[in-house]
């Protein structure tokens, strides 16, 4: 697929922007808050259904704006068009091909993406939770069930979470629980599994390609680390076998309001050479354990899906040092459409910008001016 157009209305800092980009490399220049970065998540946004960033859609209203519009057309086997509208207070509301659709599934896979920030470089030093939201990209976007048991599951959380607070707060009986508990545990189940599965195959590839990246100088590893226990690859037992561990919990979970099981918990161990990697790695070994995930999920979501997903690079050169900078000009030069933000050029270091078409953002300008 290739994007050919993108606008922006009421988005972040953003009254009006429009963009016209490139089938290649598309390199975006401008000042600090000049809306480069939320060029490229409006884009995610639109291809995923959510932001690289972690933040939710409904935060995203320009202030003392009601609403924020987001819309994209791609062309590939078929003319595709993504129209995204937020209200505050409101649902989002969808159309793909001017078709409203409801569910995630409707519109992944779509229109592929991969994204690379600077918070994929703290992936192996950060919080679980970038690690969660990193496995969760990959799979709603070739995974159509996977992304419908997703949106279930979080529903079910805050639901059984405010529950908790309730009874903790006297206002309910533990027994409301029971409903909540059942639907979480069926979900959760199938969303554990999927990511058992995913990484099974996705964790050797990164690993070879970081043994390639580091030279051969370093063993790295991926390790599924699920908070469910997983007594076998069924569905029904894993659920089971978690609903005894929640009633264990539930005095606790009560007085915390908080569920303390299940996939929101889960984490991704990197390791290298047989340690765990967030406590042994430098931060150069680190971003190399980066980059070779970004670039293998690029190779499976194309194996997947059949096209070519979107790279989206937002300020991340500058993070990098030399040598790590051409590894990732590598990625880019590898046949999809690209769309890499710096302050200017010089941050970009070494790449090669000659086949690049250079584009300028201005915080108040309406169009990405082409230089």
């Amino acid at each position: 697929m290739r994007l050919l157009s993108v606008g922006l209305r009421q988005f972040r800092n953003q009254a009006r922007l429009d963009f016209v980009p490139t089938p290649g490399l598309n390199v975006l220049i401008g000042p600090n808050g000049a809306g480069k970065s939320n060029l490229l998540e409006a884009i995610a946004i639109l291809c995923s259904g959510q932001s690289h960033r972690g933040a939710e859609v409904r935060q995203m209203i320009q202030d003392g704006r009601d609403e924020m519009a987001l819309a994209a057309e791609a062309e590939g086997e078929e003319p595709l068009s993504i129209d995204l509208r937020q209200k505050r207070g409101r649902a989002r509301q969808m159309k793909v091909n001017n078709r409203t659709v409801g569910r995630l599934r409707e519109w992944m896979g779509r229109l592929p993406v991969v994204t690379f920030s600077p918070e994929d470089l703290d992936l192996v030093k950060g919080e679980p939770g970038g690690r969660r939201r990193a496995v969760n990209g990959v799979l709603i976007q070739v995974d159509p069930d996977y992304a419908d048991a997703l949106a279930r599951y979080q529903r079910l959380l805050e639901e059984r979470n405010a529950a908790l607070r309730q009874i903790r707060d006297g206002a309910a009986k533990p027994s409301v629980l029971e409903p909540w508990d059942l639907s979480l545990l069926k979900e959760g189940a199938l969303l554990t599994l999927s990511r058992q599965k995913f990484m099974d195959a996705f964790g050797p590839r990164v690993q070879s390609r970081q043994h390639g990246l580091s030279g051969g100088r370093d063993r790295g590893a991926l390790v599924y680390r699920p908070s469910f226990h997983v007594p076998a690859e069924d569905p029904q037992a894993v659920a089971e076998t978690n609903r005894r561990r929640l009633a264990e919990l539930r005095e606790g979970e009560i007085a915390l309001g908080s569920t303390l099981i299940g996939p929101h918990r889960d984490d991704v161990e990197f390791r290298l050479d047989d340690e765990i990697a967030k406590a042994r790695a430098s931060q150069g070994q680190a971003r190399t354990l980066a980059l070779a995930w970004k670039w293998e999920e690029r190779l499976y979501i194309k194996e997947r899906l059949g096209r070519e997903p979107l790279c989206l690079l937002d300020d991340v050169f500058s993070e990098l040092d030399p040598d790590r900078r051409g590894q990732l000009t590598d990625l880019l030069t590898g046949g999809a459409q690209c769309f890499v933000t710096v302050t200017d050029l010089s941050a970009w270091g070494a790449a090669d910008t000659t086949s690049a078409a250079v584009f300028e953002i201005h915080p108040a300008g309406e169009n990405a001016i082409r230089r």
